[in-house]
């Protein structure tokens, strides 16, 4: 077949004009042969979204048996020419003739924007010639079927652009065959893809599903009617950032009122790919750049992955960190950036300076101070927070958060932290996302005072042409036929008139000196910007073309370095033909070089969309993508500070074992182990700040590649499991544990089912079941003597330490919980105090705040009111901070008890209240504890009706298995019927809950209900059965040191001989 001598596209035989460019076809004299280009991995596998056309014709066999072998060539020789010809004249390319069989493939090796339309056209034109041939000798009598169908297929394809193609396979090419046997004579059906795509453009009346051999179920078909003339434009809603007065007017105006109240905003931009968000944005930032900074973070579609790159890369604009520097550099800049916004607090300071290295992966604070690895989550919102806001403080900030409907949860609560407290802070919060951001946060879409959303809208036809008179640099281009057609076909999004004008220029359709284009002929506009994507890298040579898709494996940002290891492991960086091949997509627009790079020594580029990335990125078989993600994996443990890297690996990892599994002949072997080490560690480090959700997620996708029988199936359940329980979610916790004991007894690891038995331990404390909490532990602690020093990993019931010290404090914690429980007040104040003085020195705010609760609860019980509440609200903040729900839970029960003593019942209540749905999330034995003394602050206030409501509630709420739930509901109804006036029932429930709480050898909790029974006889008139239940608790708390409770017993004992006086 000849080519084109203009622009080297192959084209039939009976061309006279070029198919793709339209200059006439010349044939070279033969001395002169075209010389040979070099030979450059000549053929190739892509994954192709192709549109398969299967022609056959009808009764062949029956006519070729009553013929001779001459005749039955002579036969079809004419419809394999008209065949080919109307196929290749659409676009098509032609695979095979099987024997009277045709079969054409329309997007490989060339793809255009609207191939499922020119197939079915093709096949329309095919018929047309057929009849035509017989009208003209109908000798020949030939009749055809077709089916046209549209799916993924691999095909391989040769190097350059227009390139033959070879072979194809996947189910579309079979399907394509199996239907056409579904169509009239000399008609034409199409699949179901096919038809969605053309429906627009093509008339169809719905046929009889085919009984397709092979298939489970019926194949959906459509019957071709006609070709419509005028095709109809798919329905698009679409934006820019030209034409966005208004929009910008709103960020504008919100900046001014965020600088002039001080008081930070937010702001979200939404709108579809490709429709101006970030150059609204950028905007913005050159309107206001000379009164403030903006710094920008980008969500990265990792999954789940990257929770605060965003934020790390906002940290680092700040202090000008390139992501590959060293430990040490980091420090300095980030030291210099503190100093630069320092404050006296040194506290504060420490925080902050833990929670941006620790962001930035660096284990220690600058100069080392302070280690950077074990801070909570809340701790390190918090310290970031209080950065951004002195950073605010000195020059108004404006933050973007890019791609905002890729974020974490965890990201996004930060960022509502972040806009929470309402300082002295000029600070603008902007974030832009996908529609999908709609359905997923609807609430960051509505509206209030510093809150603006802003939905982008398509483009109007008017200013659709500014834009493209912008894109074109003639005004006079603008005003045409092509590019009225142009404007209506993009729908009114901006990137795809971006695309289709570097397509159309790169096709030499469109320059300075206007339209070239032949009368009549259609602007080839894309109908979906995949497919213009798509028609665009098969402009590309193949080596840029596979440049592209190995950049597109590294991720919508790309190094250079990177991409050359990718083409070869043994490269560590690229060489000057890669940097060519990067500039050759840099000036089709495909990609750009970054200002800066985060990589110290490389350059950096992103691509210009990330669906320009998604595309270049589904071509590659799979089993090529998993070799690639695996050498990318590599490719960054080489870099510096791998820590802050971890879940980037974790991702290419996990991406590699999930390829592999995806195809049943994989080429590589998948890296489980590695995977699932490296999301371990990411697991690990999330549960180091605290973040139990991320870690959550981690695990979950580790158990979701690693063998489901395996060891390390075991571990990572249990590690689930135990950040389930600190989520509250202790069923779904039990559900992942029960198992795990007899698992690994049966695997002979007694290590694992020791750690299961007391996490199980664990769970059963806080649910308030305390004889099976104790068995575990017996066993636990057998199995624990029996390992040995072989295996440290058992991690004790109530903290996170580990071998590096924090054991002496949770030492010191256990003992004075113990103590508290016997009711030794006096040894556990001591006991305590020391673990807060230990932990203090350790930096652990998470073991001083639990230290610091039980001090408050120990200072009240013993008298010292306000020294008590002081603690509560000091470990108040301290809990909020290090996300400790269980414990937090308890410190706000304890600061309303202490609201009580006051007779503060309000305050009581708000507490209270704050933690009930903390403790229902938790699934304990609290959410009784909370209801016995909310219904006491209800009834201080005279509510009886709703202490009635909430006791209700309570005691349907109530599990058979607690008892020490349930000995705290029935106090709330005993303390009700009081209130009632129903002597009988406050002696029943009264009576009941104190023989539970004897029971449990709760000597403190008895007290407690013993003052409470007295008080609601005192009220009722029973003087001798008040007087009697204080004594008895006045008898047991003197011994115990009780001294704040006794004084209590002793006012009421006076209300009793008052009344009886």
């Amino acid at each position: 077949m000849p080519f084109c001598i203009s622009c080297g596209q192959e084209n039939p035989d009976v061309a006279k004009f070029c198919l793709a460019c339209g200059s006439p076809m010349a044939t070279a004299p033969a001395a002169a042969p075209a010389p040979a280009p070099a030979p450059v991995e000549t053929r190739v596998e892509e994954r192709r979204l192709v549109t398969a056309v299967f022609t056959d014709i009808v009764g062949s066999t029956a006519s070729a048996e009553a013929l001779d072998p001459e005749d039955v060539r002579a036969r079809l020789a004419p419809y394999y020419v008209e065949a080919r010809r109307e196929l290749e004249l659409h676009g098509g390319s032609v695979a095979k003739f099987i024997g009277d069989a045709v079969v054409a493939l329309f997007g490989a090796p060339t793809s255009h924007e609207d191939d499922e339309e020119r197939a079915v056209r093709a096949a329309i034109a095919v018929t047309k010639a057929i009849e035509e041939l017989n009208a003209t000798d109908d000798w020949l009598n030939l009749n055809i079927r077709t089916g046209i169908n549209t799916g993924e297929a691999i095909v391989v394809i040769g190097s350059n652009p227009g390139e033959e193609i070879g072979e194809a396979a996947g189910d579309v090419m079979n399907t394509a065959a199996r239907i056409q046997g579904g169509a009239p004579i000399n008609g034409i059906v199409v699949g179901e893809l096919t038809y969605q795509r053309t429906k627009h453009a093509i008339e169809y009346r719905e046929a009889e599903p085919v009984v397709a051999k092979g298939k489970t179920e019926p194949v959906p078909i459509w019957e071709v009617v006609n070709a419509r003339e005028a095709p109809t434009r798919r329905e698009t809603r679409r934006g820019t950032l030209v034409g966005r007065e208004e929009e910008l007017a709103k960020l504008l105006g919100l900046w001014e009122q965020v600088m002039g109240e001080r008081l930070p905003g937010t702001a979200t931009v939404v709108g579809s790919p490709g429709i101006g968000k970030s150059r609204l944005l950028e905007e913005v930032g050159a309107r206001t750049a000379d009164v403030g900074t903006m710094l920008w973070g980008r969500c990265l579609p990792y999954g789940e992955g990257i929770t605060y790159w965003a934020v790390a890369e906002i940290m680092k604009g700040s202090a000008g960190i390139l992501q590959s520097e060293e430990t040490a550099e980091i420090s300095t800049k980030l030291g210099a950036l503190l100093e630069e916004i320092g404050r006296g607090n040194l506290d504060e300071l420490r925080t902050m300076a833990a929670a941006a290295s620790n962001i930035l992966g660096v284990s220690t604070t600058p100069r080392g101070t302070y280690s950077a690895t074990e801070i909570t989550q809340a701790e390190l919102h918090w310290g970031l927070r209080r950065i951004l806001q002195l950073l605010a403080k000195k020059r108004p900030l404006l933050l973007v958060f890019e791609d905002l409907h890729w974020a974490e949860p965890t990201l996004i609560e930060f960022i509502r932290f972040l806009v929470e407290d309402e300082a002295d802070t000029p600070l603008l919060v902007v974030a832009s996302a996908r529609p999908e951001l709609v359905e997923s946060m609807p609430e960051l879409l509505r509206e209030r005072e510093r809150r603006v959303a802003i939905e982008l809208e398509p483009l109007t036809t008017e200013v659709g042409r500014a834009l493209l008179v912008e894109l074109l640099g003639e005004i006079a281009l603008t005003d045409s036929a092509a590019a009225d057609a142009l404007l209506q076909n993009t729908g009114g999004n901006p990137l795809f008139l971006e695309e289709t004008i570097q397509m159309l220029s790169d096709q030499g359709v469109v320059d300075s000196t206007g339209w070239h284009l032949k009368e009549g002929q259609a602007v080839p506009v894309p109908t979906s910007l995949q497919s213009l994507i798509g028609s665009r890298l098969d402009q590309l040579m193949h080596p840029e073309r596979r440049v592209a898709q190995h950049a597109s494996v590294v991720g919508s940002t790309f190094w250079p370095g990177a991409v050359a290891h990718l083409q070869d492991e043994t490269a560590t960086t690229a060489d000057v033909e890669l940097l060519q091949r990067i500039d050759v997509l840099e000036r089709r627009d495909l990609v750009r070089e970054h200002e800066q790079s985060s990589v110290a020594g490389e350059r950096e580029y992103g691509f210009k969309h990330i669906i320009i990335r998604d595309v270049a990125y589904g071509r590659m078989p799979k089993g090529r993508r998993a070799q690639l993600h695996l050498r990318f994996g590599d490719w960054v443990e080489d870099l510096p500070a791998l820590d802050e890297f971890v879940e980037i690996v974790a991702y290419h990892l996990e991406q590699a074992c999930r390829l592999t599994r995806e195809i049943a002949r994989a080429t590589i072997e998948p890296p489980i182990e590695r995977a699932v080490r490296a999301l371990s560690h990411a697991g690990e480090r999330a549960e180091a700040r605290e973040g139990m959700r991320e870690a959550d997620r981690f695990y979950a996708r580790a158990l979701e590649i690693v063998e489901s029988d395996s060891e390390a199936a075991l571990e990572l359940r249990l590690r689930r499991a135990t950040v389930l329980i600190v989520l509250g979610k202790a069923q779904d916790a039990l559900e992942l544990l029960e198992p795990i004991a007899d698992q690994a007894q049966a695997a002979g690891r007694l290590d694992l089912r020791c750690e299961a038995l007391l996490t199980l331990a664990l769970v059963d404390h806080r649910q308030g079941r305390a004889t099976e909490a104790q068995k575990r532990l017996d066993e636990a602690h057998k199995l624990a003597v029996q390992v040995g020093d072989r295996r440290r990993q058992i991690r004790a019931a109530f903290s996170l330490a580990s071998v590096k010290g924090d054991l002496r404090v949770q030492g010191h914690l256990r003992a004075g919980f113990l103590l508290y429980n016997k009711g030794e007040l006096a040894a556990a104040e001591e006991q305590l105090e020391r673990c807060s003085s230990l932990a203090a020195e350790l930096g652990s705010s998470r073991m001083e705040a639990l230290a610091t609760f039980l001090l408050g609860l120990i200072k009240y019980l013993r008298g010292d009111l306000e020294d008590a509440e002081r603690l509560g609200e000091q470990a108040r903040g301290w809990l909020e901070r290090t996300g400790d729900t269980y414990i937090q839970i308890q410190n706000l029960v304890a600061l309303a008890q202490y609201g009580l003593a006051r007779d503060d019942a309000n305050l009581a209540e708000e507490r209270l209240r704050e933690a009930l749905p903390l403790a229902l999330g938790e699934g304990s034995w609290l959410a009784g504890d909370i209801y016995r003394f909310l219904t006491e602050a209800l009834l201080r206030q005279g509510r009886v009706d709703d202490a009635a409501e909430l006791v209700e509630f309570a005691a349907r709420g109530v599990p058979e298995d607690q008892p020490q739930m349930r000995a705290f509901v029935l106090l709330a109804e005993g303390s009700l019927a009081a209130a009632k006036g129903e002597p009988a029932l406050v002696g029943d429930r009264y009576d009941e809950a104190l023989e539970l709480l004897e029971q449990l050898d709760l000597r403190i909790d008895l007290s407690v209900a013993r003052i409470s029974y007295g008080r609601a006889l005192r009220e009722l008139g029973d003087l001798d059965g008040a007087r009697e239940q204080l004594e008895r608790a006045r008898d047991a708390c003197i011994p115990m040191g009780a001294i704040g409770l006794a004084a209590e017993v002793e006012r009421e004992l006076s209300l009793v001989g008052s009344r009886a006086g």
